[in-house]
């Protein structure tokens, strides 16, 4: 006995779904270019290792400071971030100082938003001073900023 398919069914049949990667590429070279330029293997698809992972933290910082930061960036040449970042490797020098300074800071909120990339190991520092003090990220990296310029608070 034969089965009888609906118009619809014989359509979902004849739907051709588009394949994606390494299968779908070999299968085109093979269909339309000949078995000859099918390559022997597939490509290596391991991703690369990771150079620089960076964490992106979101900072808010009073419109002066933000506005100080970039000017002096682009006075010096540089980026906003490039000079928190070497304002937070220098403050965490001292780590004691800079937990102390951010009790000051700490809970406020407010201010203009913008993000910053920091390597991994110094985000990983800063939160667990931020755990070890009882203040937070944001307050650690304002104090930073304002021990490297005091004239931008």
């Amino acid at each position: 006995m034969t089965e009888e398919h609906s118009p619809a069914e014989a359509a979902r049949a004849a739907v051709i779904r588009p394949l994606n990667g390494a299968a779908a590429t070999t299968r085109a070279a093979g269909t339309f270019q000949g078995q000859d330029a099918v390559p022997a293997a597939p490509p290596d698809l391991t991703p690369s290792p990771t150079v620089y992972e960076a964490m992106r933290t979101t900072l808010h910082l009073p419109p002066a400071t933000r506005t100080g930061l970039k000017r002096r960036a682009l006075d010096l040449d540089t980026t906003m971030g490039d000079l928190i970042r070497a304002a937070i490797n220098t403050a965490l020098e001292m780590p004691a100082v800079l937990a102390a300074a951010s009790m000051a800071r700490r809970g406020l909120s407010g201010g203009v938003r913008t993000t910053l990339d920091l390597p991994r190991p110094v985000h990983r520092t800063l939160k667990r001073l931020a755990a070890d003090e009882d203040t937070s990220l944001q307050a650690l990296v304002m104090a930073a900023i304002l021990q490297a310029h005091p004239d931008l608070a």
